[in-house]
């Protein structure tokens, strides 16, 4: 353990008046069920991890294994605390769900739910100079006081802290995030209204000035109005509105995600007393049956995926770098949309989708389970606590009140509740039994309708929303399609396609679609250990349907063949090809070739014959040519090992199986066994046993915080073993 914590900011310096030190990696430790709070010094039993961290996490796909419910206690030791003069100190951390209470040095500090959204707790009067111990348990029991309400949603309630953890040391008269925002005026091009929030948590009424200064995506000054004077009574909120002119803004789009920031400083004479900063994006969005979602005054179609937040071995754990990837492919798929289903998600997937451009569905915490009394309550809270803290991110264009339930007072005073706190947003829920939504009178109470599967029911739904606009916010689920079962991946691919044909020829009012879903999860619902109903697996590893989305929505060249080309099967062979372009030409090694028409973006199914030889590829695009190959295999005989950096301690690793030649052999299903030395404080994310499908499987490996070389083997069959390093980042001189 560090003799202190890692300091951000530099504590003698008065013009930092906001001091955080991460705690992820502090040396936590974590043990099921309740220990009591102890005093620091005190031996702990419990064992080493690190923040963001998931007990679940090695609980899924694995059949039988139901996940483990009830309390754990994470105690961490901290040495070193200063004193500052002034200021007020706060443990903080990100979503998870759950309840749970906090203790610092045995005194308690606070009761909280996760709600997905993370605690905020006030631990000055418990800290002390010296050595200190943070004690945090918290439950994933099911209680129907906390959302979803239900205990076995199609998802995992998972348990653990989820979110990074952090101490802050706050000046007691400071600014509060959640009470910020800059809203462009879509009325007048230009024009901006940044509204500022402050609280007085010391004994007196003090007086600062604010000050606020507009930068644009370069990083320059483009606003700044005159500072103002904020009075700010003992115990009260203050808020002071800013209205400036920007000459023509730079807009925030898919195709151009230009991000603006503000930054607000509060100033007490020449001292700066505290500073925030926020980013947000110049664009305006208008839903209409005649033109369906305008962005920018122009008609945008909603294509994407729906997102749960997991991946195997991480739960809900996921760091920073997993979120952002998670992002990058779905851009890379061609799409624009996302869902966050369902429950509010981690604020380092809505910033990656800020920067790529992606537009955003969130939704508070719901599944088949809307009701009134102490779930509604509940639910106004998450909501309100989820506008506020996300409503700057231009991303979100969407704010969803419930799925697949329906109850007519909960969506009045939820709709009400999302208008006051955000009336920029429109609203949406999503249903799946629209002749319930008759009976029950709950179509109609939210601006767009969301449409779960019932595609004949377009009609309806968008003459029912006010706006007269539909989302079809689930369709195309195929919860069998196994990456490398090459059938049900085309017979995924099919059942997208058709879906998406039928959403986007449906005429006005239809906006979009978002498919079910983007990764393959598992839930102990029902047993479903295994749900392969996503365009990439659980490790993200692309499908056939990720293929076809690619080719129909990106604009560049694309070609893709799957298929058993293997010298084992028989003379005739099953080809899946998925491509843009307008023709494809299949070439043999003897030379002879043949062109096949593919007018469409889409999936096509050649039989040919198998001739023991590489077959060539040659697509036929506008923007330029592509090729591919497929190059016969034999037996498998070997493995090899490939490792990607994501971040200064997450690697993704890659393992293919190949023949004796070093051909990669596509057709291989199987097990690998994974081993990290004894000695190692490496993590090999979801255990040590890797399944094998197409020939390749992913994994992911956490190297120790003292930025140590870690070596692994690899093990698969009676292959000779694999050893793979990874060594630590090289830094600048």
């Amino acid at each position: 353990m560090p003799d202190k914590p890692n300091q951000v900011g530099n504590p003698s310096s008065p013009d930092e008046p906001r001091w955080q030190w991460p705690l992820d990696d502090a040396g936590w430790r974590w043990q099921a069920g309740k220990a009591p709070p102890t005093e620091p010094g005190n031996p702990s039993p419990g064992q080493p991890v690190s923040l963001p961290h998931c007990w679940n996490a090695a609980e899924e796909y694995r059949p039988g294994i139901v996940p483990r419910r009830g309390w754990a206690t994470y105690e961490l030791d901290l040495a070193g605390i200063p004193s500052p003069p002034d200021r007020e100190w706060r443990l903080r951390c990100e979503g998870f769900y759950g309840t749970g209470r906090a203790w610092v040095n045995r005194r308690p500090v606070g009761c909280f739910n996760g709600d997905y959204l993370g605690f905020d707790l006030d631990v000055t009067a418990a800290l002390r100079p010296g050595a200190n111990r943070i004690v945090v348990q918290v439950s994933n029991r099911h209680s129907r006081k906390v959302l979803p309400g239900l205990a076995d949603p199609d998802f995992h309630l998972y348990g653990g802290l989820g979110g990074g953890m952090h101490l802050v040391a706050l000046p007691r008269v400071r600014l509060v995030r959640n009470e910020c925002r800059a809203e462009p005026d879509a009325a007048r091009p230009g024009a901006l209204a940044i509204d500022v929030g402050a609280v007085n948590r010391a004994g007196d009424r003090a007086v600062r000035t604010l000050q606020i200064v507009v930068r644009d995506p370069s990083g320059q000054t483009v606003a700044a109005p005159e500072p103002a004077e904020l009075a700010v009574s003992s115990g009260e909120p203050a808020s002071r509105r800013f209205l400036c002119e920007v000459p023509a803004p730079r807009l925030w789009s898919p195709e151009s995600p230009e991000l603006y920031s503000v930054e607000a400083t509060l100033r007490e004479g020449d001292q700066v007393r505290d500073r925030l900063s926020w980013t947000f994006g110049w664009r305006t969005v208008r839903f209409e049956a005649a033109h369906g979602m305008l962005l920018n005054g122009r008609p945008v179609v909603l294509r994407g995926v729906n997102r749960h937040e997991n991946l195997p071995g991480f739960g809900f754990a996921l760091p920073r770098a997993l979120h952002a990837e998670d992002a990058r492919l779905i851009k890379e798929m061609g799409l624009d949309f996302v869902r966050l289903s369902h429950y509010p998600q981690s604020p380092a997937f809505l910033d990656a989708c800020d920067r790529l451009g992606l537009l955003v569905y969130a939704e508070l915490c719901s599944w088949k389970n809307i009701r009134g009394g102490s779930w509604l309550a509940a639910a106004e809270s998450q909501l309100e606590r989820m506008i506020r803290r996300d409503r700057h991110h231009p991303s979100i264009v969407l704010w969803g009140l419930g799925n697949e339930g329906r109850h007519r007072g909960a969506f009045l005073r939820l709709q009400a509740l999302a208008r006051e706190l955000d009336p920029s947003r429109a609203t949406i829920y999503a249903e799946n039994h629209a002749r319930r939504a008759r009976r029950k009178k709950t179509a109609g109470l939210t601006d767009v309708w969301g449409l779960n599967y019932e595609l004949e029911e377009l009609d309806f739904a968008r003459t029912a929303a006010p706006t007269g606009c539909v989302v079809v916010s689930e369709c195309a689920n195929l919860p069998y399609a196994r990456r490398g079962h090459w059938p049900a991946e085309a017979q995924q691919t099919a059942l997208i396609r058709d879906a998406v044909r039928r959403v986007e020829g449906a005429g006005p009012g239809a906006v979009g679609w978002t498919l079910w879903c983007f990764a393959d999860y598992a839930t102990p619902r029902r047993q479903r250990w295994f749900r392969e109903c996503g365009m990439v697996d659980g490790w993200r590893a692309a499908k056939t349907a990720a293929d076809w989305l690619r080719a129909r929505y990106r604009p560049e060249p694309f070609l893709s063949v799957r298929g058993d080309w293997s010298r084992a099967a028989g003379p005739r062979r099953r080809l899946y090809v998925v491509t843009n372009c307008a023709e494809v030409e299949i070439v043999r090694a003897d030379g002879t070739r043949a062109v096949r028409s593919t007018p469409l973006a889409d999936l096509y199914e050649w039989d040919v014959d198998f001739d023991g030889a590489p077959l060539r590829f040659l697509g036929r695009h506008p923007a330029g040519p592509v090729e591919t190959r497929l190059v016969p295999w034999d037996a498998p005989a070997a493995l090899a090992l490939r490792a990607e950096r994501l971040d200064s301690r997450n690697f993704r690793c890659a393992l293919q199986v190949a023949d004796a030649q070093g051909v990669a052999v596509r057709g291989y299903e199987g097990e690998a066994l994974v081993r990290l030395p004894a000695d190692v404080r490496a993590s090999l994310i979801g255990g040590d046993r890797l399944p094998v499908h197409a020939g390749q499987a992913v994994f992911y490996v956490e190297r120790p915080c003292d930025g140590s070389e870690v070596q692994l083997e690899c093990v698969l069959d009676d292959f000779k073993p694999q050893i793979m390093r990874l060594a630590p980042e090289e830094r600048a001189p």
